[in-house]
């Protein structure tokens, strides 16, 4: 299971590198969201760590803005 976690991981790291650059970084307090086939994963930094949250499941969808 780990070189699964590990995998998703590296594939949301490289997601992120697509859309920011190669050169991309999460700073303190960052973080982003990568949803897959059969879960999430959340990878943030806090306390100058970089940390990784794994959710299985499918997400809940709901129709409704935040940001707006």
């Amino acid at each position: 299971m780990m070189g699964k976690i590990e995998k998703a991981i590296q594939l949301a790291m490289e997601e992120c590198k697509k859309e920011y650059g190669q050169d991309a970084k999460l700073k303190e307090g960052e973080a982003i969201v990568t949803v897959f086939n059969d879960g999430v994963v959340i990878i943030g930094v806090n306390n100058s760590k970089l940390n990784a949250k794994v959710l299985f499941g499918e997400p809940y969808r709901v129709d409704f803005n935040i940001r707006s």
